[in-house]
């Protein structure tokens, strides 16, 4: 009868420890599936960040500008031209006050005038606003060009932006 007994007692004492290494392998099992959700949770997430380039460019340049129109002015003694731009604030920011350099360019991309300029009226976040600025017949080489130009685009290059908030 002992030795049923000490039978039966040595048979549950290795099953315990039997259950007790299944048990420790599988929390080592669970420890490691959380770790490779982690690590997929992360690349998709990487993954889904293509457009951060454009972000970061957005931010670099918050303000875009665009060219309307030029118009022909003609006075008494000179000639001009009046161009007409648009500034869009695409940052979800406002600000006071922007510069930078404005280059306007031909069809052929080549660079017709660039010029410093300075904003100081205030620009909400997805606000536009129209500008003129003229430019005489005395400034001969970019007037020409200017009148020759099909196509003109501008940029506002090496933006500085003062905020708002």
């Amino acid at each position: 009868m002992r030795l049923l007994l000490l039978s039966a007692l040595l048979i549950s004492a290795w099953a315990a420890s039997a259950q007790d290494k299944t048990g420790k392998r599988l929390t080592g099992l669970e420890k490691r599936v959380t770790k490779v959700e982690k690590r997929v949770t992360k690349l998709e997430d990487g993954a889904a960040q293509p457009a951060a380039p454009e972000r970061q460019k957005q931010a670099a340049n918050p303000i875009t500008v665009y060219f309307i129109a030029k118009k022909q002015i003609v006075g008494q003694e000179k000639l001009g031209l009046k161009l007409y731009l648009e500034f869009e604030n695409l940052s979800p920011r406002g600000f006071y006050a922007f510069n930078g350099t404005l280059v306007f360019r031909n069809e052929a991309k080549a660079v017709i005038w660039s010029l410093p300029y300075s904003h100081s009226e205030p620009l909400g976040s997805g606000q536009k606003v129209e500008v003129s600025m003229g430019i005489l017949s005395d400034q001969a080489k970019e007037y020409l060009k200017f009148v020759k130009a099909r196509a003109i685009t501008v940029s506002l290059e090496k933006q500085e932006v003062y905020g708002a908030d």
